[in-house]
């Protein structure tokens, strides 16, 4: 099963649908972004979520501000967005750790010291930009790639409804990362378009499933008549 994040929320109804639809995280952007919120809005926003994971999203800010902020708002996880611009995932836990936190951290690609994540974010980048720029990864290409990350892996960039089917077959995340595909404007969620989203993932996992199976059946047929031959033999 193909777990689904909701990015850039800012509006608590939006919260509260995407948990309704069964969203295993919900983030908060607190970092210059047309979805910037402040870490008290973060907090408020973060008390509609329900059992999801609340995840603050961060770039180039420095641990201590970071590790406040999460402080602050009562999240359980951390993104760090900008990869070799911005804070190692060590340095990132110390400073929680000196506040009483002890956040998950999903750290994108580049970061220096990604392995220490608890996730690895796979996202379109823009000159400026970590993040949220709309732009959709060539998942195929990725796909083909011995570099591209396969353990624990969170897929974004410019994900729809529409074509987020391809991005689970291609690398068969563990999560998809969903902003600006199930928006109106920066920030303004669609109920409509975030219902298709998790509609298609949860098609596309039946899909998977249902080839594995076939799968699976080929290579029982297979073996059958291999050991069918072998008696007649």
């Amino acid at each position: 099963m193909t777990r689904v994040k909701v990015c850039g929320l800012t509006r608590a109804e939006d919260v509260r649908l995407a948990v309704e639809l069964g969203a295993w995280a919900v983030g908060f952007v607190l970092a210059a972004s047309p979805r910037h919120i402040v870490p008290a809005k973060a907090g408020e926003l973060a008390a509609a979520a329900g059992d999801a994971l609340t995840v603050g999203v961060f770039t180039t800010q420095t641990p201590a501000w970071i590790a406040a902020a999460v402080a602050t708002a009562g999240l359980g996880a951390v993104q760090l967005s900008a990869g070799a611009d911005g804070p190692t995932v060590a340095e990132i836990l110390e400073a929680c750790a000196q506040t009483g936190c002890h956040p998950l951290v999903i750290a994108a690609a580049g970061t220096p010291d990604v392995d220490l994540a608890d996730f690895v974010l796979l996202d379109a980048k823009a000159p400026g930009v970590y993040g949220g720029t709309g732009r959709r990864l060539d998942w195929e290409l990725l796909a083909d790639d011995p570099a591209t990350p396969r353990k624990d892996l969170i897929l974004a960039g410019g994900l729809k409804p529409a074509g987020v089917a391809s991005a689970i077959a291609a690398l068969h995340p563990v999560a998809v990362d969903v902003s600006s595909g199930v928006e109106w404007v920066p920030g303004i969620k669609d109920a409509p378009r975030m219902r298709d989203f998790f509609t298609a993932v949860e098609r596309a996992d039946q899909n998977t499933a249902d080839q594995l199976s076939k799968e699976a059946a080929d290579r029982v047929a297979i073996d059958e008549a291999e050991d069918a031959r072998g008696d007649a033999e």
